[in-house]
């Protein structure tokens, strides 16, 4: 029984522990810290491509990039998807933005999500935002769900958006 006890209280505590800290500048003004590919993005081997800094982006998997997609699927597109990657790549109606992530050499990564038309999606609650744990690996990928995306789910209100112009929040 005291074990039970015991847990409960220490979930209890994780969980009032990340909503306190969702809703503090670490949390809420994480995108200070993020960047975006410059000009087009190039393939260098697999899923690895590079901007025209030399950053190195990976492209995710689909199932890596479900927070990040349009609220109704499938989107028909009716134009030439992704202009600014090389080479073009296949677009799929069931999950149309693409996540690219860039190891920031700090355990950290910067993320981006391209959208079909080839701009990246940089307000609102599906943007790209920085991850305080770059989710490569076992302990990576942990770091990633508590640091990263359990706060998100108690607020997503990032007022350091990368769209320093936009105030209007953006849903897509």
């Amino acid at each position: 029984m005291k074990s039970i006890v015991f847990t409960v209280f220490s979930l209890f505590a994780v969980l009032t522990f990340l909503a306190v800290v969702s809703q503090g500048d670490w949390h809420l003004k994480r995108n200070k810290h993020n960047i975006l590919p410059k000009g087009t993005l190039t393939k260098v081997k697999g899923q690895k491509y590079s901007d025209q800094a030399n950053l190195i982006w990976i492209l995710q998997l689909a199932s890596m990039n479900i927070f990040h997609q349009p609220d109704k699927l499938p989107v028909e597109s009716s134009e030439i998807a992704y202009p600014n990657v090389l080479p073009q790549l296949k677009y799929e109606p069931n999950s149309p933005n693409l996540k690219f992530l860039s190891p920031d050499g700090n355990g950290g990564s910067y993320e981006a999500i391209l959208k079909p038309n080839g701009s990246y999606l940089i307000t609102g609650k599906k943007q790209g935002t920085y991850n305080y744990s770059n989710p490569d690996g076992f302990w990576g990928f942990a770091g990633h769900i508590l640091m990263d995306v359990v706060p998100h789910f108690f607020s997503y209100d990032y007022n350091h958006s990368l769209n320093k112009n936009d105030k209007k929040k953006s849903f897509e």
